[in-house]
């Protein structure tokens, strides 16, 4: 698979390293909820990718076990300066979800049985869906026009809605199926250039 990312620019780890220090401070939600945020700070304002880059390491990142965000921007790092850049990046991405963490674990246990606390979670919990829902809504949007992707995302959502499928098994399948159609479209290529 040809990656189409930076396009050669210089790109030093430090630059990486405070666009996630801010994607892991302001990123709230984790997973598909913050993809939006790393799709506007990578591709719109610092163009290290292109749109198509973002959506390829975006398929590579799903079919890795592992929290979606760490493997996603993980990837683009070393894609954008090698291990170091990987390595430095990602400590960066983490860092200020474990201090928070650290924080309200001990504050959340301390005050877990308290009804404004209790509301407040479950505000977020809606802020959260709200958001995820909004990400799925603009990752459709950016699929190229073409039924065949929106017939293959919404078999994947069926089998995931009513058969409880395992998303790995709805990755692979999604991938198979595009080789496949790809196979087929050369095939049929082929046999008409004949």
């Amino acid at each position: 698979m040809e990656m189409h990312d930076h396009q050669e620019q210089n790109v030093t780890w430090r630059e990486v390293a405070l666009v996630y220090l801010k994607i892991g401070t302001i990123g709230f939600g984790g997973g598909y909820a913050v993809l939006d945020l790393i799709h506007c700070e990578l591709v719109e304002k610092q163009h290290w990718l292109t749109e198509q880059g973002y959506l390829e390491m975006l398929s590579l990142a799903q079919m890795a076990p592992g929290a979606l965000t760490v493997n996603i921007l993980s990837g683009i790092a070393f894609r954008l300066g090698g291990m170091k850049t990987m390595l430095i990046a990602t400590t960066a991405l983490i860092l200020p979800s474990f201090f928070v963490i650290l924080l309200l674990a001990g504050l959340f246990f301390t005050w877990q049985h308290n009804p404004i606390l209790i509301g407040a979670m479950a505000g977020l919990t809606a802020g959260v869906v709200g958001l995820m829902l909004a990400v799925v809504w603009k990752l459709a949007r950016r699929l190229p026009q073409r039924w065949y992707y929106y017939a293959s995302g919404a078999v994947a959502f069926l089998l995931s809605f009513f058969s409880g499928v395992n998303p790995i098994w709805l990755v692979l399948l999604g991938g198979m199926s595009g080789a496949a159609k790809l196979f087929a479209q050369k095939a049929y290529i082929n046999k008409n250039a004949q």
